[in-house]
């Protein structure tokens, strides 16, 4: 007789922060598997970028936001963070330094299908999140801010969001985008709701 077993795949718990097992967001990218949630405790982590793959994941700060600085670094030539994964819930975290060579740096540089942000923040990137075309994505951005990303050439924005299926943005504050749009997409369906859309802090966005 045959017995076949069913493989059941359990989410753990990623904890990342000085002190821990797993000292560096980029650790975490690793070792993440499907449905995993990774608690970043809040502080600076300069110069640790990453690519995630898993599907599922929810990534997110811990006591605050947890603050990643580029200083020069980038996953892949892309981002802070690359996510190839699909379905990605991203919380309570802070980008911000992001610049490559073709000046397209962003905080995220979303590849999968299927974002969430919320209580994030994106400044001084040369864009903060930069979703490519995919007709099954839908992103969604709450409660979020984004300031002074662009790299002063008109295409790069505070945001850049390419043919999705469909982009919300709501209750954010989007403002002083470098030359560039506070709001840019071209997704299929896009709700624009309860935001603040401005310049106040010397910026020069096209709107």
């Amino acid at each position: 007789m045959i017995t076949t077993w069913a493989l059941t795949l359990v989410a753990v718990t990623l904890e990342v922060g000085p002190g821990r097992a797993l000292t560096r967001p980029s650790q975490a990218a690793a070792i993440a598997q499907d449905g995993d949630v990774v608690a970043i405790d809040a502080g600076t982590y300069t110069g640790d970028v990453a690519t995630w793959r898993a599907n599922g994941l929810n990534l997110r700060g811990v006591g605050g936001r947890a603050h990643l600085v580029a200083n020069g670094q980038s996953a892949q030539g892309k981002a802070i963070w690359v996510i190839q994964g699909n379905n990605t819930t991203v919380e309570a975290i802070e980008f911000s330094g992001a610049a490559v060579r073709d000046r397209n740096g962003a905080g995220i540089r979303q590849e999968g299908a299927g974002l969430t942000v919320r209580d994030c923040s994106f400044h001084d990137n040369e864009n903060s999140i930069l979703a490519g075309d995919s007709a099954s994505s839908d992103i969604v951005v709450e409660r979020s801010e984004f300031r002074a990303n662009g790299a002063g050439d008109g295409q790069s924005h505070n945001m850049y969001i390419n043919r999705v299926r469909s982009f919300t943005l709501r209750a954010s504050h989007t403002h002083d985008a470098r030359v560039g749009h506070n709001i840019k997409s071209r997704a299929l369906t896009t709700v624009v709701e309860g935001n603040r859309i401005t310049s106040e802090d010397g910026g020069n966005p096209s709107y």
